[in-house]
């Protein structure tokens, strides 16, 4: 249900979140941002859950649409997955997560300096085991099943998107690059 999957998606981003602080950040010795674990835990509650829960439903009712089955349609919605959904949506958690922490004018300039590596990133992570998500599992156990990668997923979000936004050269001699 989709409440179970918000309040999931909530504790692995609140948990990922912890674990990018202690293990990158020297929380132990510096101290936890509980706020930032708080927007991120609220992320993961208000935002991932239910978009991986409509997410997954609409996929799966476009891909029988084409007709496709088994290993094609796994190759179908694993395109429709990662071409079209993860960009976006990462753009959208970025957006969201600096919005929602004051940080709305580095927006842009933080989606210039890490949207396209995190995409790569993403696209390592989760095309081989999407793969067989959408191969294996039936669609109501899917954000479950990705559940089991978030953890780890999350923990590199958090670190990837609370790296510092460098500021972009100014232009020489009043022109642009």
């Amino acid at each position: 249900p989709l409440v179970t999957k918000c309040f999931t998606s909530g504790v692995l981003n609140a948990a990922g979140d912890l674990f990018a602080q202690f293990m990158f950040e020297n929380a132990a010795e510096k101290g936890c941002d509980w706020r930032r674990t708080g927007v991120f835990t609220f992320l993961g509650a208000f935002l991932v859950g239910p978009a991986l829960h409509f997410w997954y439903g609409s996929l799966n009712k476009i891909v029988a649409a084409t007709g496709f089955t088994g290993t094609a349609g796994a190759g179908a919605a694993l395109a429709l997955d990662q071409l079209v959904f993860a960009p976006c949506f990462l753009a959208v958690f970025i957006a969201s997560l600096f919005t929602i922490e004051g940080n709305a004018s580095a927006v842009v300039p933080k989606l210039k300096q890490d949207w396209a590596s995190t995409v790569v990133t993403n696209w390592k992570i989760w095309v081989p085991f999407q793969f067989l998500n959408f191969r294996f599992v039936p669609v109501n156990l899917q954000v479950g099943a990705a559940n089991v990668i978030a953890l780890a997923w999350n923990t590199y979000m958090s670190w990837v998107t609370h790296l510092e936004v460098v500021p972009a050269e100014a232009p020489k001699n009043g022109k642009k690059k």
